[in-house]
């Protein structure tokens, strides 16, 4: 019988991936999904005299990590069964600079993105686009092997998304000394244009750091700017 038009597709999908990761040694650490991942990518002749290891949790991937001597690719999800992914993705560099990592996020809306890019993972996917097929993780694993950045779509989707709930939350106001602020203004320049004390100005925009969840001016503007609150 001829195989339809999906299959037909899952088959390719499955060869492009085969190709871009059989020359690497890989580390994967999933939960709950570890067991189904693991054995599809041996059902599907996955195999390779490269390294691959499979665990579920932070603390056994980092007992393997602490003795490697070679780079791995990480495939990493956001939770595993013992905490959080981005703790084994922040320490795994500690062991080999030149690991390669992958995260899969879960949960939309969150501060995992921002968290993720300034760990400087290399690929950062929706795990809804992994499991709907979208062809999202083969873009991933081609980037990771060109050495570019890749972030799934379907996040900045829904970074924008949290953007136009996070310009709902700040005031005209505060809308207005973010744009000061982006202009070089200080506190007291601002104060001074918008008739205001110097305390008030400083009071807003400790508040507009807060709903932007950055530390400093720079990065204030920097997420306002992608964000889409100032232009």
């Amino acid at each position: 019988m001829p195989q339809n038009g999906s299959e037909t597709s899952d088959l390719e999908k499955a060869r492009r991936i085969r190709s871009l990761i059989h020359d690497q040694d890989l580390l994967i650490c999933l939960y709950p999904h570890l067991f189904a991942v693991e054995q599809m990518l041996r059902l599907s002749g996955m195999q390779s005299k490269k390294i691959r290891r499979f665990y579920n949790s932070r603390a056994e991937a980092m007992i393997y990590l602490k003795n490697v001597k070679s780079p791995h690719w990480l495939l990493v999800s956001e939770q595993l069964s013992d905490g959080s992914g981005l703790d084994l993705l922040r320490d795994c560099k500690r062991f080999h600079i030149s690991h390669r990592t992958l995260l899969l996020i879960n949960r939309q809306g969150k501060s995992s993105l921002r968290i993720a890019r300034g760990l400087n993972v290399d690929a950062i996917l929706n795990e809804r686009s992994v499991e709907q097929r979208s062809g999202a993780l083969i873009n991933a694993l081609t980037s990771m092997k060109q050495g570019k950045h890749y972030e799934d779509p379907s996040l900045l989707k829904g970074e924008g998304i949290l953007a136009r709930e996070k310009a709902k939350v700040l005031s005209e106001r505060q809308l207005e000394i973010l744009a000061l602020v982006a202009e070089g203004l200080s506190n007291r320049q601002i104060a001074d244009q918008l008739n205001i004390s110097v305390n008030t100005a400083r009071d807003h925009f400790s508040e507009i750091l807060t709903r932007l969840e950055v530390s400093n001016r720079a990065s204030a503007v920097s997420a306002a700017l992608r964000l889409g609150l100032i232009s």
